[in-house]
């Protein structure tokens, strides 16, 4: 339950090592072993999305949005937009696909990392 407080509901898209750190102050016996298991378990349950980008990240909230992922800073905001999940039904009923899961993500730089040289 611990690993799960870490990362669910929150908007701060959490690294392993921040949850593995805020779990273990609580359950100092915790191993890293036990973190990205407990996270792959949830991501294959549903229950948290696995973002990709220069840092492993977690996403617990809940919804149809875009994940905008920096890949100088590994910044993630989130961006939810009504028309998300019109178009994930007009994909799948396009390539007759059925969708086991949805995962929106734009990978690029954020607006801070685009002013720096």
């Amino acid at each position: 339950m611990a690993i799960y407080e870490a990362v669910v509901g929150r908007t701060t898209h959490p690294s392993v090592a921040t949850i593995y750190d805020e779990v273990r102050r609580r359950f100092p016996g915790v191993s890293l072993a036990t973190v990205y298991s407990t996270l792959e378990l949830f991501a294959r349950l549903g229950l948290v999305q696995e973002i990709s980008g220069p840092v492993r990240r977690y996403d617990g909230q809940a919804g149809l949005h875009v994940n905008l992922v920096c890949q100088r800073c590994g910044r993630v905001t989130d961006v939810a937009d009504p028309h998300l999940e019109a178009l994930q039904h007009r994909a799948a009923a396009r390539g007759r696909f059925r969708v086991a899961s949805v995962r929106f993500e734009l990978h690029g730089l954020c607006p801070q990392c685009r002013r720096r040289p």
